[in-house]
């Protein structure tokens, strides 16, 4: 029985979401409930409806009369909307004085600023997105299920009570990332979620880990736990505090691929793009949003992480081919500070066309007992202390723009880099590498990762990362092609009635096939290690542009899943196809 479930739920990524900077562990978003999605539409198709694209502002003194329809906002109101304002996935900043007559509804964000402002019918907002296409000529909109989400959908069951002020929940769901080491985890437990006093909760997550692949080792059991507590005041500027405590598998280079993606490829070819370590210890966070688009967190960690062999899941395709080995790593316990801060000024999270995404991340490792792996020469590293001295710094900046530059063309930027910062030499489990379905898709999986030299058994056939830093910019245009076809074999079908040539993209429609983006992309980077000798780079130095790995390519995604060529250019690889269940970035 356990096989078959693990055989219909497999690799998806998790349905319990806990990320760092969140409230809790929730189950993912649900989609837009569809009455409101039907009148969100009905109000921006509306002739009386005023729309509006894109970043919009109403100075203080000056006054919009009529509805009004704000789609991918952010709209900034400083004056008096005479009427109802519907903003469509996008936020609402109110300024003091700011005034609306009738009612303001936004989906697919949030509203700020209204203590100081005047609204005279119901406030109503949804932070699911409405999932929409452009209909005609671009001036109406039409639902339309986002693709992506259906097929990344998420197995699991929660039972809930409570009330708005105190929530609790048991779940269970997979929990993790079909992996090589621990199989399909799932995880299952109790959520609670209570109101001390007004903008002032507190949240306790208490989940168990079951590991469907076996035993890690003959010290570890196939169970592992995620326990945290956050105690967090307000809703649109939170701040706060946070407790967890977990015994869990840890990936290594989770920057590239997403983890669905990463699942789905293990579970399907029995190709995993990922290493990973047994991680147990505890984190103490400090966190706050001191504006809307401004997230910052300082955390304190210490870890005990341990390597960990491949086991032998089962798999859809290739079962019986033999999995990529798991290096093994440097062990010991670990006490780490660390800082991070995102700017986040995207118009839309899933499918952004304007705006910045900026995360960065610093942080300061330290071990007494560092256990380094004898197997890594002094070509690749250098010699790691053990007399209870041993400390590293690292970093790691992700940069995206966006920028809608025609009607249906989308120009999109993105900038990585990240690695050794100071101190000793990095551990295992904290090395990078370079190449694969990304960000280099015209090269073979970790075609740069400083891991030539690396002769040991322990490492072969493990294509292991060892690289100490890294550097990508990945550039890509988007161009909408429009191509509406469905097959409809009963002829129409459903209930209901509509406006004379309105098209329900929903009704009677066994399959349907939305317009796909055309992708022009180019990718370029390096990685490559730091220090004094053949080989290396000194510390102030990038590698020459001569020697930078680039490809270029064409594909086409409809709604995040996409098909993909790419050419290496600067090396003889071969042509390579590449299927991706997301956007690229």
């Amino acid at each position: 029985m356990l096989a078959l479930l693990l055989a219909l739920v497999a690799v998806q990524d998790t349905t319990i979401v806990i990320h760092p900077d969140s409230s809790g562990a929730t189950l993912q978003a649900v989609e837009l409930p569809r009455v409101v999605a039907d009148e969100v539409i009905h109000f921006y198709n509306a002739p009386s409806t005023t729309r509006l694209v894109g970043r919009t502002r109403l100075p203080r003194g000056n006054e919009w009369r009529g509805d009004v329809a704000v789609r991918n906002g952010p709209a900034l109101i400083g004056g008096r909307v005479q009427g109802t304002l519907v903003v469509i996935n996008g936020d609402v900043l109110l300024e003091p004085g700011a005034e609306i007559t009738g009612n303001l509804i936004v989906v697919g964000g949030t509203v700020d600023g209204t203590t100081e402002s005047r609204i005279g019918g119901e406030l109503r907002q949804y932070r699911e997105p409405l999932l929409y296409r452009l209909r005609g000529e671009g001036d109406e909109i039409a639902y339309a299920p986002n693709l992506r989400r259906r097929r990344m959908w998420n197995p699991g069951a929660r039972v809930s009570w409570g009330t708005a002020d105190t929530r609790s929940s048991l779940t269970i769901a997979t929990g993790g990332t079909f992996n090589r080491v621990e199989g399909l985890p799932i995880v299952f437990g109790p959520l609670f979620d209570w109101k001390l006093q007004d903008n002032l909760r507190i949240r306790l997550d208490a989940l168990g880990v079951f590991r469907s692949a076996g035993d890690l080792s003959d010290k570890r059991s196939d169970l592992g736990y995620m326990l945290r507590t956050e105690l967090r005041a307000g809703e649109i500027r939170p701040f706060g505090v946070g407790f967890r405590a977990y015994d869990v598998v840890a990936p290594i280079e989770d920057w590239g691929l997403r983890n669905a993606e990463v699942g789905w490829s293990a579970f399907v070819f029995a190709r995993d793009y990922r290493d990973y370590y047994l991680n147990k210890g505890w984190a103490v966070r400090l966190f706050a949003h001191p504006e809307r688009q401004l997230a910052m967190a300082l955390e304190v960690r210490h870890d005990w992480q341990a390597s960990v062999a491949a086991r032998d899941p089962w798999t859809l395709f290739r079962n019986s081919d033999a999995w990529r080995p798991n290096p093994p790593i440097d062990g010991g316990h670990y006490t780490t500070v660390s800082a991070s801060a995102t700017i986040d000024t995207r118009n839309v999270v899933d499918d952004p066309t304007a705006g910045w995404l900026v995360r960065t991340t610093i942080e300061r490792s330290s071990s007494k007992d560092v256990t380094p792996h004898t197997g890594v020469p002094a070509a690749v590293r250098g010699a790691i202390p053990t007399d209870g001295s041993y400390a590293f710094s690292r970093v790691f900046l992700d940069v995206r723009r966006y920028a809608r530059v025609s009607p249906s063309g989308r120009v999109n930027l993105r900038l990585l880099a990240g690695g050794w910062l100071g101190g000793d030499p990095l551990p295992l489990q904290r090395r990078l590498s370079l190449g694969g379905p990304d960000p280099l898709t015209g090269y073979a999986f970790r075609r740069s990762a400083c891991n030539r030299d690396i002769g040991d058994p322990a490492f072969a056939g493990s294509l292991v990362a060892a690289c100490d830093r890294v550097i990508a910019l990945q550039a890509e245009y988007r161009g909408h092609l429009k191509l509406n076809w469905s097959y409809t074999p009963f002829g129409g079908g459903g209930g209901g009635a509509r406006d004379e040539g309105e098209e329900d993209p929903q009704r009677g429609s066994l399959l349907r096939l939305e317009g796909p983006d055309l992708v022009v992309f180019g990718d370029a980077g390096q990685a490559w290690l730091v220090g004094s000798g053949p080989g290396r780079l000194p510390s102030d130095r990038l590698p020459t542009l001569g020697s930078w790995l680039a490809d270029l390519g064409l594909g086409v995604d409809w709604g995040g899943f996409g098909l993909y060529l790419a050419k290496a250019v600067t090396t003889g690889e071969r042509l390579r196809f590449t299927v991706r269940l997301d956007h690229r970035f």
